[in-house]
């Protein structure tokens, strides 16, 4: 009988990190910070941050948004949210989440707590993608369909870092594993409401490690089987579970491809389920000068996955405005991109680009099917008042490896969310990530120095 989660916690406490894999994981640490401290100001990361302010906590660790500090726990479940209000934040396709948002946060609060270098920073946040996009592929697809895997994988990658900066040895990092398994959750039910949910989400799991991780550093068992038991937490979540996946290849030393350096970065304020067909939309508007008033029609394809999160959303909320795909595609196609402040109040009421969401329509396309979860595709075919019909495929969208972004595209990008709240010193802080291993407490300096209070 294999033992995925005790080879799993054991590997977590013992792994060597390359330096190269260290050289990958800082433009993850940037990219989260920058999602962090981008979002850090919006509901409801804010209601979060009144909550954890009420609630209280030994000085461990800071709330970037406030500068305030509070429990390890706490700040991670503040910085969690804030980090994925903005949809900026990153994607792994394979596992279908969002493994910086808990993960990163569960480190920099532990790190912060610790006095941890930079180094051991970034062996975390690595060691922490590897056990969340893990658990996220041994779950597999059906597991997407009700669960949120940001919030039920993320959980374990959140504790995997947590043990590995507060030096939990082999038993306990089991320990630790096997409580956060039982805190996995993260429904889907709350897209109906538009409620506030997908932000609680990556939060809990970003507290719960970092919870798990104290409690088994302290000798609070947790089930040794968590993962891959009869009542575990594949068996319970998955229709298609593949234990296997939690460990193959996986090795202490030397391991052939660590998961954390093919994970997707977001260049669209969006849901990832929306990228493909902007950036096809975004290729006909390069093609092909048009009015918006021209379009007869835009006809979307899709895979059949992308449903489940995309069909009958409608924007009206800045947040669900993210989901839809018709309005997204309108606004792209009237801005040339969607960058966060398509997704205003004042955005989302625009009747030129309501008018043209109204003319965009999308339906499943079962031959796009058999790509995903390693692609996520969209073809956009865009017909105008002429009669002329424009079409364009993309099956990797802009932020996937595949499309060759670059540190200089992550800068950017970081400086176009931040340069607001670090008083425009964002380029020096991206430089400062990138070229560096800098320790948690100067992380969290660079992110301070003259940044407004709030």
């Amino acid at each position: 009988m294999a033992d995925e989660t005790a080879t799993l916690a054991g590997w977590v406490a013992t792994a060597t990190v390359p330096e190269a894999t260290r050289r990958v994981t800082r433009r993850y640490l940037l990219d989260w910070l920058g999602s962090a401290l981008g979002g850090g100001d919006l509901l409801p990361p804010t209601m979060v941050q009144d909550v954890v302010r009420d609630l209280g906590g030994h000085p461990q660790a800071t709330v970037l948004a406030t500068g305030e500090r509070t429990s390890a726990p706490l700040a991670a479940l503040a910085n969690a949210a804030a980090a994925h209000v903005l949809e900026m934040d990153d994607l792994d396709r394979e596992s279908i989440s969002h493994p910086g948002a808990p993960i990163v946060a569960a480190a920099l609060a532990v790190a912060e707590r610790e006095g941890a270098s930079g180094d051991a920073l970034l062996d975390a946040i690595a060691i922490g993608y590897e056990a969340s996009i893990r658990t996220g592929e041994a779950l597999g697809p059906t597991h997407y369909d009700y669960w949120h895997t940001t919030g039920t994988a993320g959980v374990i990658g959140a504790a995997a870092a947590a043990a590995r900066l507060g030096g939990l040895d082999v038993e306990a990092a089991h320990r630790a594993i096997g409580s956060a398994g039982t805190m996995a959750a993260g429904l889907w039910e709350f897209l109906a409401d538009g409620a506030m949910s997908k932000q609680l989400h990556p939060g809990k799991a970003a507290h719960d490690g970092v919870l798990a991780a104290l409690l088994g550093a302290r000798g609070f068992t947790g089930a040794t089987r968590i993962l891959e038991g009869p009542k575990g937490l594949l068996a319970a979540m998955s229709r298609a579970p593949e234990p296997d996946r939690l460990t193959r290849g996986l090795a202490v030393e030397g391991m052939a491809r660590w998961r954390i350096e093919t994970v997707s970065f977001k260049v669209h304020a969006s849901c990832r389920h929306t990228h493909s067909a902007v950036d096809g939309a975004l290729a006909i508007r390069r093609r092909r000068e048009f009015a918006v008033e021209d379009v007869e029609r835009v006809d979307v394809r899709i895979y059949t996955q992308a449903l489940g999160l995309l069909e009958g959303m409608e924007p009206t909320t800045p947040y669900a405005a993210k989901f839809s795909l018709p309005f997204c595609v309108a606004a792209a196609l009237r801005h040339g991109d969607l960058a966060p402040q398509r997704f205003t109040e004042e955005a989302i009421a625009d009747a030129k680009t309501l008018a043209l969401a109204d003319r965009i329509g999308f339906a499943p396309d079962s031959t796009l099917d058999a790509l995903y979860p390693a692609a996520w595709p969209a073809v956009v075919a865009l017909t105008l008042r002429s009669g002329e019909r424009i079409e364009e495929r993309v099956d990797h969208p802009a932020g996937d490896p595949e499309s060759g972004i670059t540190e200089r595209d992550l800068a950017e990008k970081f400086v176009s969310l931040t340069d607001g709240p670090l008083g425009g010193r964002a380029s020096e802080v991206a430089a400062r990530i990138l070229d560096g291993a800098p320790a948690a407490s100067e992380v969290v300096r660079l992110t301070r120095a003259a940044a407004p209070a709030r």
